[in-house]
């Protein structure tokens, strides 16, 4: 606050009153890109997190500052008309907010966008003030612990009670919101569970959602003296980049054939296929009917073209389009996430049975349970094709170090870099392992690491507060 009101000058003077607002990075246990196709997903919120300040103009201008790009030399402020964002289409505005220097606005002017577009304010109201909105965030950037979605969440739940929405939108539906901004205002074609995970988590506990599209489960919470950690590789990741798009855009293929193979089926006794057995999720393919019934009818590899002529219509995905130009990893694709969707259950599972067990018995269900993210980094680099190699090497070195109380490790998010989750005790031995892990890691490959540690609770919970 103080260095608000030093820095950023008249714009956040007094005697005008600020909001504040914050939300987690998350920490992605198991589910990841599964989310899009109505997994599973169990998300662990951090103790990172994004700040948003917000005060009022004395124009109708919204004005958007980024502390961190100013820390980095970078452009780090932007002006907006308000009636622009209330009168521009969204995909003018992607445009806009894709130019150098811009990007980081989307994140926040989009928010007031989208409250525009779901008729929840109207922007071109002139009693309707102009906005100062200022952003200062410790989760990182490109390391997988969502830094995009927290700062998206922070500045919705901060317009929510400026604009005093709260009644009127829930805590799911904001997060729909904040997902809204990053597919279409950022052009990123994320699923839901980050938005839900830096609103709706609970700290010290496993946000766990069944993305169909969002149903809320209660929190879970881990079993004593275990913890999940995260350990940044500081390889750089990004959900917008052209592997995640591609592999997402294979799952919605493969569900495409999927769904046409059951029509071929049903017909062939004589009855037709009206509605989606599915219920248009990949997730809800039994894992044993689609090794038997629909993997062998998948071509490993399937350029857009192909598929556009099957298809003509293209998927049902609405983030992603298939390009004739592409080549697509549509069984490996499919492989990842119906597997996956199970693992993710059966994870839940043993993690809830080991809260109920002691002993010998309490070891050998967390071992599996650890194997289950172990199978699903393999699975990562194999199928999803989001691999990195920096990744495996902290997972392999978690592997060695089993012994020391560490159970699994998986990369996480939307992989090709970036963090890697790690299921471990909660003793000085573990933490001992762990920093070995990380000397060890940046021994073999020159980087250094960062570690993620704490939770903390979502930004519904947090509120925001007004002061001066």
């Amino acid at each position: 606050m103080k260095r608000a009101r030093e820095e950023l000058g008249e714009d956040f003077a007094g005697p005008r009153p600020l909001r504040l607002s914050r939300a987690p990075g998350r920490l992605d246990v198991m589910g990841g890109i599964a989310d899009y196709t109505g997994s599973l997903v169990a998300e662990m919120p951090l103790d990172r997190a994004a700040c948003v300040l917000l005060s009022e103009r004395r124009d109708r201008v919204v004005q958007v500052f980024s502390f961190n790009l100013h820390d980095e030399h970078q452009p780090f402020t932007l002006r907006i008309p308000l009636d622009a964002l209330a009168t521009a289409d969204t995909y003018s505005l992607r445009r806009e907010f894709d130019s150098p220097g811009r990007k980081f606005a989307g994140y926040l002017a989009g928010c007031l966008h989208v409250l525009q577009l779901h008729g929840l304010i109207d922007l071109t109201d002139p009693d309707i003030a102009g906005l100062n909105l200022a952003v200062l965030s410790t989760v990182p950037l490109g390391a997988g612990v969502s830094s995009s979605a927290a700062v998206e969440v922070a500045t919705m739940m901060n317009l929510l009670d400026h604009f005093q929405l709260r009644e009127r939108v829930g805590a799911l539906e904001a997060a729909t919101l904040c997902q809204r901004v990053e597919n279409e205002i950022v052009g990123a074609p994320c699923g839901l569970m980050d938005q839900v995970a830096s609103m709706c988590g609970e700290a010290g506990s496993l946000m766990l959602m069944t993305c169909q599209p969002h149903n809320l489960h209660d929190a879970l919470a881990l079993p004593a003296g275990v913890r999940v950690v995260g350990i940044n590789s500081h390889v750089r990741h990004s959900v917008g980049g052209g592997q995640y798009g591609i592999t997402r855009c294979a799952a919605f293929m493969a569900h495409a054939i999927i769904l046409d193979r059951m029509r071929i089926m049903g017909e062939a006794h004589g009855r037709k296929l009206v509605a989606d057995p599915t219920a248009g999720y990949l997730a809800n393919v039994d894992p044993d009917d689609y090794k038997r019934l629909f993997r062998d009818h998948l071509p490993e590899w399937m350029t857009g073209a192909e598929f556009l002529t099957r298809f003509p219509g293209g998927t049902s995905d609405t983030a992603t389009r298939v390009r004739a130009e592409f080549r697509y990893p549509v069984q490996h694709a499919a492989d990842h996430h119906v597997l996956e969707a199970r693992r993710v259950k059966n994870f839940v599972e043993f993690l809830t049975s080991a809260g109920k067990t002691e002993g010998n018995e309490r070891r050998f269900v967390l071992d599996k349970a650890g194997h289950l993210m172990y199978a699903s980094h393999l699975s990562y680099t194999n199928d999803a094709m989001l691999g990195a190699e920096e990744c495996d090497v902290l997972v392999k070195l978690v592997r060695e170090n089993e012994q020391h109380g560490l159970y699994g490790a998986k990369i996480t998010g939307g992989g090709a870099g970036g963090t890697v989750a790690v299921l471990c005790e909660t003793t000085p031995t573990a933490d001992a392992a762990i920093d070995r892990i990380r000397g060890e890691y940046s021994r073999l490959t020159g980087k250094a690491t960062e570690l993620f540690s704490g939770t903390s609770a979502g930004a519904w919970e947090t509120g925001t507060r007004v002061v001066g």
